[in-house]
């Protein structure tokens, strides 16, 4: 393994001393910060962002090019430009806390102290974990977009979207599945158990998924990717990094294409349908009917589990609001 070069700070040196142009010193400084070879996926989601942050300092007169001058005044300054695109409705609360939080990360790596440090729900908004609206990841979308990814050569992609949205899985979950071990356990228990890539390393054995013929279809597709001696999508590749570079990341655009607006639609419309199918009525993001608030707790105890949560409370970021009140009960088909 290449060992990584080690860079000191030096406030006399522009950007900390950390390299010429405030991308590449803020990269090094998240690597440092969490080990180069370790949480790329971590890594790489933040530099993204901060890119956002870099592109509005190069707006501002005269431009910042240089992290040393950034003060707290700027990211307060920047902080307000995101309160406006939410208050207009151009982004997303839950975009621009992300936002605000990797800005928060990147300088306290960058800097090692944290004088430049605000609250994301304080200066950009409270986010809502409550779906409000319907990810419409219909299987007919899903399957063209496995035929664009197909097209393009990109089967391992194609692989990814299938978990994603036939298991509820989450990216790691999708690309470090053993699907050797799914293939056995579906064969012998007609039900998998996801126990590779979970967030925060929480694996439980109530996060049991029953097989059936979408399931099937898509561990059989992601199997016929992968190589005789290897177990998951990501074993021909030297790493994570590579395999989301070249199959994971070509996905996003494709799944635009076809009218998916991001990965985690493909989840919500699977736990829309575990709800659905366990509770016996139509989710809350489909209903303003009858609502059993018994079949509620049900459907979402369940979603709980198989999205890998410790709570049943996070449903709700997936099938929508629990209502307060039984309403009466017309059993409506999913």
């Amino acid at each position: 393994m290449k060992k990584q070069k080690r860079f000191n700070r030096n406030w006399t040196k522009r950007n900390f001393g950390l390299g010429h142009k405030p991308g590449y010193a803020a990269k090094v400084a998240l690597a440092q910060a969490y080990g180069g070879s370790d949480h790329y996926y971590t890594r790489f989601t933040h530099h993204s962002r901060f890119e956002h942050y870099l592109d509005w300092l190069s707006e501002l007169d005269p431009p910042i090019r240089d992290l040393r001058k950034i003060t707290l005044a700027h990211a307060i300054e920047y902080s307000e430009a995101l309160a406006n695109s939410v208050a207009s409705g151009d982004m997303k609360v839950s975009y621009a806390q992300n936002l605000v939080s990797t800005l928060n990360t990147v300088m306290r790596a960058v800097r090692q102290d944290q004088a430049i440090w605000l609250s994301p729900a304080d200066v950009v908004g409270k986010r809502s974990y409550i779906r409000t609206s319907l990810p419409l990841a219909t299987w007919d979308k899903v399957i063209e977009a496995v035929q664009l990814a197909e097209a393009k050569g990109n089967f391992r992609g194609a692989s990814l979207v299938l978990l994603w949205r036939a298991f509820g899985m989450r990216f790691r979950e999708a690309a470090l599945a053993d699907l050797p071990r799914l293939k056995a356990e579906a064969d012998t228990y007609n039900a998998v158990w996801i126990l590779d890539g979970t967030k925060g390393g929480f694996k439980s054995e109530k996060r049991r998924i029953q097989i059936e013929s979408v399931q099937w279809q898509s561990l059989d597709y992601a199997l016929h990717t992968i190589s005789d001696s290897g177990s998951c999508l990501i074993d021909g590749n030297n790493s994570l990094k590579e395999f989301l570079n070249r199959h994971a990341n070509p996905m996003r655009p494709i799944l635009k294409q076809v009218g998916i607006q991001c990965p985690k639609d493909l989840r919500a419309e699977n736990f829309i349908e575990v709800y659905e199918r366990t509770s016996g009525q139509l989710a809350p993001l489909k209903q303003s009917g009858a609502f059993d608030r018994e079949a509620d707790s049900v459907g979402r105890e369940v979603v709980g589990h198989q999205g890998g949560h410790k709570r049943p409370t996070v449903a709700s970021s997936y099938v929508g609001k629990r209502d307060r009140t039984n309403r009466d009960v017309e059993v409506a088909k999913p």
